[in-house]
């Protein structure tokens, strides 16, 4: 039996806020996808074999997750030149 039954409440409401931010982040990444699609099909270049292809935006789930590496390199950065090295 656990001492702190309250923990496992904890880990329920973090996992499901957590599931939450994750069908967000998804939701965010594909919403666009369908019209992408209808406007890829006009801008498509033509080159020799039959091969087409086109130049498209960077999806937002990859500039999502550049923008969070950024921000959190910058962030940590700035915790070891304030505060030193955690040994």
């Amino acid at each position: 039996m656990r001492s702190f039954p309250m923990i496992d409440v904890q880990y329920v409401v973090l996992a499901l806020f957590m599931g939450l931010g994750a069908l967000l982040v998804l939701w965010i990444a594909f919403r666009g996808y369908h019209e992408a699609q209808e406007d890829e099909e006009r801008d498509l270049e033509g080159y020799p074999d039959g091969i087409r292809a086109g130049k498209g935006p960077i999806p937002a789930l990859l500039l999502l997750v550049y923008v969070g590496f950024l921000i959190w390199a910058l962030g940590y950065a700035l915790k070891v030149g304030v505060a030193g090295p955690p040994f």
